[in-house]
């Protein structure tokens, strides 16, 4: 019977607990190597078993495990664990030929778009101030966000939904699987609009019920929301609200980019920063798909300056303010890793 990579983990005295059930389950506990503390990943179920240490960046299958821990050769781990060096080594092989991530080149909405952007927003932008935005500013506080933050980030409330003609946005002419000319839906919700510059490229909407919970309006750039990219020190969130409430406590310390959802990768504008940046803080969502994409994408992407960093007390920053945790204090605790 082959010994998977956990199993050679415990016969060794390695205490690891099963913390997630991504990837056919994942397990943590203190490296072999550095010791490091609950940094250590082990991922048994995933392909012949995978483990990496966000710390001193240990990784590997049971067969480097074996070589690396127990200084056998390479055909000696095969042998211990039962695998013909030469299946192992075409499979090694694809992985390394796997290709290089290329970032999406977004586009920038046209001026008409831009400028009807701009009148909804600004409608919006002052209907939070109003008595119809009372629970939005309620809401908004809630996460932590201050009104002078609120008021920079161009927040707005739009209270009621909304259904126009798409072509007064410069957009194309869409029908229904009925036949039926569709109009462009402005929903009720939070307005959270991204800029290049002054001009509103994007119109996010966060439904306070229904499914789906955010609307993109149609037609606006997919780009990441980033500030203060030229930092050496960066951290990844999901949602823009998150992304504001870091820049709100940290914004002296780092940078920030809001992906919008944990399977979202940086644009081409945005991975450029990361290359440049000394070290990334991934804060991904504390749950199965943030989980995912912070040990897989992150780390192959951008190698050993990524540093997982999920928020405690909460499964994203605003959750976390909300349980009591000092975000500036979080982040100053990642930037002491590096």
């Amino acid at each position: 019977m082959k010994s998977s990579i956990l199993d050679l983990l415990l016969a060794d005295g390695h205490d690891l607990k099963k913390v997630a059930s991504t990837n056919g389950g994942e397990y943590s506990g203190p490296c072999p190597w550095c010791g490091g503390k609950d940094r250590f990943r082990v991922w048994p179920g995933q392909k012949s078993g995978r483990y990496w240490c966000r710390q001193c960046n240990k990784s590997g299958d049971g067969i480097q495990y074996l070589r690396n821990f127990h200084n056998l050769s390479y055909r000696e781990a095969c042998q211990q664990l039962g695998v013909e060096p030469a299946m192992h080594y075409s499979a090694l092989q694809r992985r390394q030929s796997q290709p290089v991530f290329t970032p999406r080149e977004t586009t920038t909405p046209g001026e008409t778009w831009q400028d009807e952007a701009a009148t909804f927003l600004d409608i919006a932008a002052r209907t939070i101030w109003a008595d119809a935005g009372k629970e939005a500013r309620y809401f908004l506080h809630g996460k932590g966000l201050t009104d002078e933050i609120i008021r920079v980030a161009g927040l707005g409330w739009n209270p009621k939904d909304i259904y126009l003609d798409r072509n007064a946005w410069d957009l194309p002419t869409k029908k229904n699987d009925a036949g039926k000319i569709t109009k462009l839906w402005l929903p009720t919700g939070l307005v959270i609009p991204c800029f290049a510059g002054e001009n509103v490229i994007r119109l996010r909407i966060r439904r306070p019920e229904g499914e789906p919970r955010y609307v993109i309006v149609a037609g606006g750039d997919t780009r990441s929301m980033t500030w203060k990219l030229g930092r050496k020190i960066i951290v990844i969130v999901e949602s823009e609200l998150d992304g504001w409430l870091v820049l709100q406590e940290a914004g002296d310390l780092v940078g920030v980019v809001a992906l919008g959802t944990a399977q979202a990768k940086p644009d081409a504008l945005t991975h450029e920063a990361l290359t440049k940046a000394e070290n990334l803080l991934v804060a991904l969502d504390t749950d199965d798909a943030g989980a995912k994409a912070a040990w897989r994408f992150w780390p192959k992407t951008y190698g050993s300056k990524v540093k997982r960093w999920p928020c405690v007390r909460g499964k994203d920053p605003s959750e976390a303010w909300q349980n009591g945790l000092d975000i500036r204090a979080w982040v100053m605790a990642g930037i002491s890793l590096n």
